[in-house]
């Protein structure tokens, strides 16, 4: 690829942090991480810059997705900043869930809405429940879960949700946002992704940048001193709250009108392209 013709940012120090969102972005289409792209972390992280992957996936996702090393090495957001936890240098952990009460509120509205649509309430990444139960082969290509991980609906009401996952089943989900924001306003957020077919609710507090925040003031770095990157609805918070945003090729046009600078795809590097860059100043 000719990397003259992207917009791509150029830098005279290293940067405080890096957070990449994970789904399209620091995955291909294939949802596997190059070997590229993977070692361009792993140096990023041994030349101390905190690396943090931001994802909207719960925490049991992960080990499939980007390995053990990444997972040990990278503090990590899931669930859209409902949960977070740091790896060295920072410090900390997010926890931000949604009262019993609202959710259960919330899941009988959506389904007087939409009967047969798919819910699913994460608790904290690991066990869930949800409405429509899967078999155990689908359970494990969809979910990455095993049967022993699916709960009833009232165990995990009463753990407080971390997140409340509505799937339209490729339907657009836009009226089901609406009937929600009308009756419930701040108390939760809101974030529509694959083409308005899947809704991701959790509390108003817990976003991407508020949890990238409260990691990276373990060490008093700030998100203007952030390299961020993205791909959808999803990122938009956190790439419009980081000082250096960088959309990928195969980003939705709302989040490259929020972005300064433009990267290569997920399948062709992208984000591996930016860090290169970024490593390179120690060697100037």
């Amino acid at each position: 690829m000719d990397e003259t013709k992207l917009n791509l940012p150029s830098f005279d120090k290293l940067p405080g942090a890096i957070a990449v969102d994970l789904d399209g972005t620091l995955l291909n289409s294939k949802a596997q991480i190059s070997e590229r792209t993977y070692m361009a972390v792993i140096a990023c992280v041994e030349s101390d810059i905190p690396v943090i992957i931001a994802t909207s996936r719960p925490a049991r996702t992960l080990s499939r997705a980007i390995g053990e090393e990444l997972i040990e090495k990278c503090s990590l957001i899931f669930m859209n900043g409902a949960f977070a936890v740091a790896a060295p240098p920072l410090n900390g952990s997010v926890r931000e869930t949604i009262e019993p009460s609202l959710a259960k509120e919330i899941i009988d509205l959506t389904i007087g809405i939409e009967p047969n649509i798919r819910i699913t309430i994460e608790v904290e990444g690991y066990w869930f429940s949800t409405n429509i139960p899967r078999d155990p082969d689908e359970l494990w290509r969809v979910n990455a879960a095993t049967p022993d991980m699916q709960f009833p609906l009232d165990a995990a009401l009463a753990d407080k949700p971390a997140k409340i996952a509505i799937g339209g089943l490729n339907r657009d989900l836009s009226h089901v946002v609406s009937a929600i924001s009308q009756r419930f306003n701040t108390e939760v957020s809101l974030v529509l992704a694959e083409a308005n077919t899947f809704l991701n609710i959790t509390s108003s507090k817990a976003t991407k940048p508020n949890a990238l925040k409260q990691l990276l003031d373990s060490r008093q770095i700030s998100l203007a001193d952030v390299v961020a990157f993205g791909d959808d609805i999803p990122d938009l918070d956190m790439l419009s709250a980081c000082g250096i945003s960088v959309a990928l090729s195969n980003s939705i046009p709302e989040l490259k009108a929020v972005c300064r600078y433009q990267t290569a795809s997920n399948d062709n590097d992208g984000v591996a392209i930016v860090l290169e860059r970024i490593l390179s100043v120690m060697n100037k």
